[in-house]
């Protein structure tokens, strides 16, 4: 049962995602937490007709204003890939505001090179299917998703891309941002983990792995999930995020 005296889980997703796209992995939490805040960056999902900003700084104070707006106290970060260098730099510039983070599948600037933070294969794959919405979205779940039922999901996601349309400008401000973004050296707050998935066709998997590394944190690695680990083994990340969760009681 979740404890009362949990601060509230903040849950944020990646480049050109919306907290939509979380599925159901909300649910697949509550046996540890039901108070739950998905903040939306602009110019994804249900803010799509507003105007992302070009650097991971501007996004976090956004999605910052977006929390404590519902919250007053600190809070407790689920993110994944883009999400998790907001969350990053939200520990880095408010490290008292954040109880703890779980960061899935991300990367850095400072940390990696540029062709294993988004691998070449699925980059070109990306950029050959941008001149159709669907087309896309469509590449992007068979880059991203290596276990989960894509034919179950890719209906209930693709009428959600063509009522909440991404434009070019803010899917490369999004990119840009995420580009170059150099997080920091050394952890902000004490409670991090890490966790990354082995089969990653996006990401390489040693981008996660080398920011555990140097801020010396714990990484759980699954061998066959790939980057949307959430979607893809979801069941098997909340039974490591959730009993951590109970750590911040």
């Amino acid at each position: 049962m979740p404890d009362a005296l949990l601060p509230p889980v903040v849950m944020l997703r990646g480049l050109i995602r919306s907290n939509f796209h979380w599925g159901d992995f909300p649910e697949r939490l509550a046996p540890w937490c039901t108070n739950i805040i998905r903040p939306e960056i602009p110019g994804n999902g249900f803010r799509f007709n507003e105007k992302t900003p070009a650097s991971i700084h501007a996004l976090m104070k956004d999605v910052r204003q977006q929390v404590i707006a519902q919250h007053s106290g600190p809070v407790i970060i689920v993110a994944v890939s883009m999400g998790a260098m907001i969350a990053m730099e939200w520990a880095r510039c408010y490290p008292a505001e954040i109880a703890a983070m779980h960061l899935i599948n991300t990367s850095l600037a400072n940390m990696s090179l540029p062709w294993q933070r988004m691998q070449a294969p699925a980059l070109l794959s990306l950029v050959a299917h941008a001149t159709g919405r669907d087309r896309l979205e469509s590449c992007i779940m068979r880059w991203t998703m290596n276990l989960a039922d894509r034919k179950s999901l890719q209906d209930r996601w693709l009428a959600f891309n063509r009522e909440h349309p991404l434009t070019w400008g803010n899917g490369i401000a999004q990119m840009w941002a995420a580009s170059r973004y150099r997080g920091p050296l050394t952890a902000p707050i004490k409670d991090v983990w890490f966790y990354n998935a082995e089969k990653d066709h996006l990401v390489k998997s040693a981008c996660t792995a080398r920011i555990a590394s140097k801020w010396q944190k714990p990484l759980d690695t699954h061998p066959t999930a790939g980057h949307d680990l959430p979607m893809d083994a979801g069941d098997w990340l909340a039974s490591l995020i959730g009993p951590r969760l109970n750590l911040m009681v």
